[in-house]
């Protein structure tokens, strides 16, 4: 599955870790101290720095020369964010493994620096690394919200995630939803857009992940929730179209298979009873056909009225749809799509 317009599933985690020292609040609890001239003029050049690259350089010189510091975490931490500021991925990376190393037992440290690990990977597009974190954020707290969201999340971007890797996202995704109610439920207008937001990821990718398996009740079922939460999310939109197709390709070949058994019947001269049961079955089969077709224009237009990241996709489906329709022909479309943008406001 591809990533989708979200850059990542740590928002709420971004704001918080923006208001780590050097990023708003004082340099230091009271509790901490310097303990010479020299070690306090690192510190506080390092923290004082504005530019980002020579931050995490006089960070890094800090950490270097006063590894004991009660500062040690803060310098970390000043230096992942400044690696995250300069989007020098790996670096911030790479920092968050020397600065757990530092400070194994503290876990609340640890479960800070795991998060900011996991933006640096999803920025760089790099899921097998984004899980790794995540793995061990869980490893902490295995209720761990973002940890959860971003398994979820993570695995159905991977290239070729097998059954068992997809089984976990949804178990993830899953687990990750019940926990969030209880904060939608909480929420400040503030806090809500963004939990709602991790609400339709998780429920996008419950619909992949269900559309994968051709499980496309339970995958409508998704998409429809996370439309719930967001009525200009085009992609769900779509993929609920591509839902609508695989039923509807399903109808039209047990519409084929009663037809023939129709004409079977009326071919043996069959008793009129019997052939009168096939034909309505047939005539059945052929309505339901022909709803599937509508829920799709319908669904199609309205992703193409969304004008976003999918619309030609949405479009160059709507018009094999709209052509199969009427007798291969566009009149009407455009004014359909148009007709259909109040209802994705």
């Amino acid at each position: 599955m591809k990533r989708t317009v979200y850059l990542g599933t740590l928002i709420l985690m971004m704001t918080a870790a923006m208001t780590l020292p050097g990023f708003g609040q004082a340099p230091a609890a009271p509790q901490k101290r310097t303990r010479s001239t020299q070690e306090y003029d690192a510190y506080n050049a390092c923290y004082m720095e504005k530019d980002f690259a020579r931050k995490a350089d006089l960070c890094e010189k800090f950490i270097a020369a006063f590894k004991d510091s009660d500062f040690a975490d803060y310098g970390y931490n000043l230096i992942v964010q400044s690696y995250l500021q300069t989007k020098n991925w790996q670096k911030a990376m790479d920092t968050v493994d020397k600065a757990v190393a530092a400070f194994p037992n503290d876990n609340s440290f640890k479960k800070s620096t795991y998060l900011n690990a996991i933006i640096a990977a999803q920025s760089a597009n790099d899921s097998d690394k984004a899980i790794a974190y995540a793995d061990k954020l869980l490893g902490i707290d295995p209720n761990d919200l973002d940890g959860m969201i971003t398994i979820a999340t993570e695995i159905p971007r991977k290239s070729s995630p097998d059954k068992g890797q997809l089984n976990r996202a949804a178990d993830m995704a899953t687990k990750a939803l019940a926990g969030l109610q209880p904060l939608l439920t909480k929420a400040t207008p503030q806090q809500k857009p963004l939990l709602v937001q991790r609400d339709e990821e998780l429920h996008q990718t419950l619909g992949a992940i269900a559309y994968s398996q051709k499980d496309y009740t339970q995958s409508i079922q998704e998409y429809k929730k996370a439309i719930e939460d967001n009525k200009k999310n085009d992609a769900a939109r779509l993929y609920l179209a591509y839902n609508y197709i695989s039923q509807m390709a399903q109808a039209s070949q047990e519409y084929q298979a009663a037809l023939k058994a129709e004409n079977d019947a009326k071919q043996a001269k069959a008793d009129q009873p019997t052939i009168d049961d096939l034909a309505a079955k047939r005539a059945d089969l052929q309505d339901k056909v022909l709803k599937f077709r509508d829920m799709v224009i319908d669904e199609l237009a309205k992703a193409a009225a969304v004008n976003g990241p999918n619309v030609a996709q949405a479009k160059d489906q709507l018009l094999k749809q709209w052509k199969a329709k009427n007798d291969d022909k566009t009149d009407g479309m455009d004014e359909y799509v148009n007709s259909k943008k109040a209802e994705v406001q």
